[in-house]
């Protein structure tokens, strides 16, 4: 009789860990509602309704929704995952800027927007620290998730991070912690609640203000202030949505946590081509810590073509 063996949300034949072993050989079937949202057919009408309903939605409002895309089951796995390893993720108490970038911020005016320091209060579960065999994991790289972010945000393919920490982390929001206004480094990114706070913790976004060659850094100084000519937009999700945010352009924050519980967010980020590490500066003030891969990536790392900081 084969042995079983348990791993972390999951109690599996050792065909199935061969399969575990090699996550893009999975299943989507057990990790996403795909009743709902069958983004295991590819070339299906219902795959090509989803696909446009969600792509209408982003463009109209800089985020789109999917309600109840984790399997209850697969969803309570990752909070379970997800339970565990944030006992071990320092939270850092810190000042950035919108940016993260202070090797880039020291020649600016004293009083250039880009150069206010707001108060970070957040950890991370970073990619290293997620085995290969967790719903987050499997998750970020099926082939089949993958050509559904692609078809959504319009592009022929999207491609996992080399970062060893980022591009897929868990944001870990303890009582009292927020995140303040800030762009991304990509044009697009994924999240999946996985926990909410008792109350607070709520994402909010100032949509497309700035553009590619323009900061508009009036308009930022205005919502830093708080003075925007627009309130933010909000979007509170319940565990086990998925959204789409275009981040790039978007100014974005989440207000402080309340309460007793942290708020847990698993972020999967994708880019237009492969091989992307994040910069020394950002990393190190986003996750208190950098490996040689960022070392040697800022050693050949090509000018942005856009004219934003990353």
């Amino acid at each position: 009789m084969a042995e079983t063996v348990t791993t972390p949300g999951a109690t599996a034949t050792p065909a199935t860990l061969a399969t575990l072993a090699d996550p893009e050989a999975g299943s989507l079937d057990g990790l996403v509602d795909v009743a709902r949202y069958p983004i295991d057919r590819p070339g299906s009408s219902s795959l090509g309704r989803l696909v446009g309903r969600t792509r209408a939605e982003l463009a109209n409002r800089g985020c789109a929704t999917l309600a109840g895309f984790l399997d209850p089951a697969a969803l309570r796995s990752l909070a379970a995952e997800l339970e565990v390893i944030t006992r071990h993720v320092p939270i850092l108490h810190q000042e950035a800027s919108v940016y993260a970038r202070g090797a880039l911020e020291t020649d600016l005016e004293a009083d250039d927007p880009r150069r206010v320091r707001l108060r970070w209060h957040a950890g991370h579960v970073t990619r290293d620290m997620l085995p290969p065999y967790s719903i987050a994991q499997r998750l970020y790289v099926s082939p089949g998730f993958k050509s559904f972010v692609a078809a959504v945000v319009g592009r022929p393919r999207v491609f996992e991070y080399a970062d060893p920490l980022a591009g897929l982390v868990a944001t870990v929001l303890p009582p009292g912690g927020c995140y303040p206004w800030h762009y991304d480094t990509n044009d697009y990114v994924v999240t999946i609640v996985v926990q909410r706070a008792e109350s607070g913790g709520v994402f909010e976004y100032h949509r497309d203000l700035r553009r590619p060659g323009d900061e508009n850094l009036a308009g930022l100084r205005a919502v830093l202030d708080g003075r925007a000519e627009r309130p933010a937009e909000q979007v509170d999700g319940a565990p086990g949505d998925l959204q789409l945010f275009l981040g790039r352009y978007s100014l974005h924050r989440v207000t402080a946590v309340a309460g007793n519980r942290s708020r847990h967010v698993l972020v999967l980020s994708y880019a237009e081509q492969p091989g992307v590490i994040g910069p020394v500066d950002r990393t190190r003030s986003v996750y208190g810590r950098i490996t040689e891969a960022h070392l040697l990536a800022e050693q050949a790392r090509l000018a942005d073509h856009d004219g934003l900081i990353r």
